[in-house]
């Protein structure tokens, strides 16, 4: 959620799971969009990396963490857990909260150089 603060937001490069499940292909999508909505640039060779690891055990199951890359070190954000009972797949909308959620727990470094 940006407030227009963001002037040291660096650029950042977003991998995701190659072959995804379609869950994990929207969550890519997500993460994406928040991130150029918090005024962060989408770069292939950005100086911090962020990887999605993500899986779908089950139907209606969606699991999922941010790796931070930056300068050979690689720190683990948190894992998250999403579900929905009853439905054949995890509706857009709790897989954008999700994405949301998964960056707020997942420290991202600034660049000011």
């Amino acid at each position: 959620m940006s407030d227009g603060t963001q002037a040291q937001a660096g650029p950042v490069s977003l991998v995701c799971p190659a072959d995804a499940a379609p869950a994990v292909s929207r969550l890519c999508t997500a993460i994406g969009a928040a991130l150029r909505e918090d005024g962060r640039q989408l770069q292939d060779e950005a100086p911090i990396r962020l990887v999605l690891e993500a899986e779908t055990p089950q139907p209606g199951m969606l699991k999922a963490r941010l790796a931070v890359e930056q300068g050979g070190l690689r720190q683990l954000g948190p894992q998250g857990e999403l579900s929905a009972m009853d439905v054949a797949a995890i509706p857009e909308d709790r897989i954008d909260g999700f994405a949301r959620t998964l960056l707020a727990r997942t420290p991202l470094p600034s660049l000011q150089e």
